[in-house]
């Protein structure tokens, strides 16, 4: 599995305990799922996983704030868009920053 070009270590380690979070809870995951892996609305998109559940499908990425504009809050608000336009799927992002080192 490959990150995808823009994505950070940070990100990337989120996304990895978010797929164990949702295997966790029952859901089959695909990791960075490729355009066979989605439906037609969703090909050419850039999506951190995929997590099947008995009654709902769960796109999610991870962003670091300064990932979060990148490509425009446009890109994310697109994809949110079509995602919730598929019945039964929904999208969720998290935002992560690095730990603030502790004052001595």
């Amino acid at each position: 599995m490959k990150g995808r070009s823009f994505e950070t270590p940070l990100e990337h380690r989120r996304l990895l305990r978010l797929v164990r979070e949702y295997r966790c809870a029952g859901y089959d995951v695909v990791l960075y799922p490729t355009d066979e892996d989605l439906p037609q609305v969703l090909k050419g998109c850039s999506i951190g996983l995929i997590a099947k559940g008995e009654e709902e499908v769960v796109v999610a990425d991870v962003r670091s704030r300064p990932n979060l504009t990148l490509n425009g809050s446009a890109d994310l608000r697109r994809l949110a868009e079509k995602v919730e336009s598929l019945p039964g799927w929904q999208f969720n992002l998290v935002v992560t920053n690095p730990r603030q080192p502790k004052a001595s």
